[in-house]
């Protein structure tokens, strides 16, 4: 019991980018129904649960010289697709009118989901140091990230329902470059 609580707990924590990310996308999705959001938050709990296995099977030495670059590669995807959700905002200038991402299209999806994965290739290799088992690891940081992307999911299309004034979708890239931005300071500047 002890070592679920643990995991849950990582889980948790690992999920919270997949969360934020959810909920700042989902406004710019073209036909959002109840399929595409369980596609879309299975993806990204899979990608998080890749990273992690991905993790520990890479040992310490091989993440070592992914550290060094690990940030920009996630700051790099997510300028990228805020920054088109922000063009695509501040172009259509009937906010009525829908702003289109695609999240049927599968490489946007896992670009959404590497970069919000990219810290749990770290928690993988720690993993085996703690005791923790890498396979009950992955399928509980599967599980509790698709849930926390799926809320998410529905919370961005309630907010979006409420601020219908709002341009939600330059919000939302907004809302994306700032997690890039906050990854990349992380671990500049703190050495995260």
């Amino acid at each position: 019991m002890g070592d679920f609580l643990i995991i849950l707990l990582i889980a948790t924590g690992l999920s919270m980018d997949s969360f934020a990310v959810s909920i700042a996308t989902v406004p710019s999705c073209a036909k959002p129904n109840n399929f595409v959001f369980v596609r879309f938050a299975l993806i990204l709990g899979f990608i998080q649960a890749i990273f992690t296995i991905a993790g520990w099977a890479a040992g310490t030495k091989l993440t070592k010289h992914f550290l060094a670059f690990d940030h920009w590669i996630a700051f790099a995807l997510l300028l990228i697709i805020g920054s088109k959700m922000l063009y695509d905002g501040i172009k259509h200038k009937n906010y009525a009118q829908e702003v289109k991402l695609n999240m049927n299209n599968f490489f946007v999806v896992a670009g959404l989901g590497v970069a919000t994965s990219i810290d749990a290739v770290v928690v993988g290799v720690s993993l085996p140091f703690v005791g923790l088992n890498i396979w009950m690891s992955g399928v509980i940081i599967m599980i509790v990230t698709f849930v926390f992307s799926y809320i998410g999911l529905h919370s961005g299309t309630f907010i979006k329902q409420k601020l219908k004034i709002l341009p939600i979708e330059i919000i939302g890239g907004l809302f994306l470059i700032a997690i890039g931005t906050k990854v990349l300071i992380e671990h500049l500047i703190v050495g995260c």
